[in-house]
């Protein structure tokens, strides 16, 4: 019985280290991901800024007010020539740039349709 019970507990043990290896190595690859593009994960990090209702997708909706945001956060010339324009040819203008990006026309956009403006 009791060589039965330490089998058991070895059994535990060696399931225990398999799970934590796994988990060691998932996490060594995210951090070799991370690192190998630091403009990818600016990107991606953006569209998850962006995607609010956090569905994978961005819609016209949350790409407007993303951009609306991070134009009056950006200061400077671009900020000024867009506070300039009366609300329909921002809207216009917002909207246009969506359809660019939304080159498929699927009327919404994914982390490979986001391409920011800097």
């Amino acid at each position: 019985m009791t060589m039965f019970r330490t089998l058991s507990y070895l059994g535990g043990f060696v399931a225990i280290c398999g799970v934590v290896m796994l988990a060691m190595n998932a996490l060594a690859g995210a951090a070799r991901a991370q690192s190998r593009d630091p403009q990818q994960d600016r990107r991606l990090a953006s569209f998850r800024a962006a995607d609010t209702n956090r569905d994978g997708r961005i819609s016209r909706d949350e790409f407007e007010a993303f951009a609306r945001a991070r134009i009056a956060a950006s200061g400077g010339m671009r900020a000024a020539m867009f506070g300039r324009m009366d609300p329909d040819q921002q809207k216009a203008r917002l909207e246009e740039r969506f359809f660019q990006m939304d080159d498929d026309h699927k009327g919404y956009l994914t982390p490979a349709d986001w391409q920011p403006q800097s």
